[in-house]
């Protein structure tokens, strides 16, 4: 356990060095046509609304974990299919109709 001191000079002040560079606060997501990439907060806003999956820019991270404590008890692990970028593109055209 980390005294008070510790927890301010090795977390908050080495997190808030981090937080200064730009390349830091970048929107890590693959899904670069989805209507919130960029927008971080918004997202996980929505995914803890639904709580039906975790942000993509999450979930690569988090299945390496699962898979490796699959491994252990000799269990296949299969990931679910992705949301096509087509389907963003057909988004943009069905607002930008709406926007007629």
């Amino acid at each position: 356990m980390w005294s008070k001191e510790e927890f301010y000079r090795e977390v908050v002040l080495v997190n808030r060095e981090l937080l200064k560079d730009p390349e830091n606060l970048k929107c890590t997501c693959p899904k670069v046509k989805c209507e919130w990439h960029g927008k971080c907060r918004e997202c996980v806003a929505l995914h803890r609304y639904y709580k039906d999956h975790v942000p993509n820019c999450f979930q690569q991270f988090i299945n390496d974990k699962i898979k490796a404590i699959a491994q252990i008890g000799e269990l296949n692990v299969v990931e679910k299919g992705k949301t096509p970028p087509e389907y963003w593109d057909y988004v943009r055209e069905q607002d930008k109709k709406g926007n007629e």
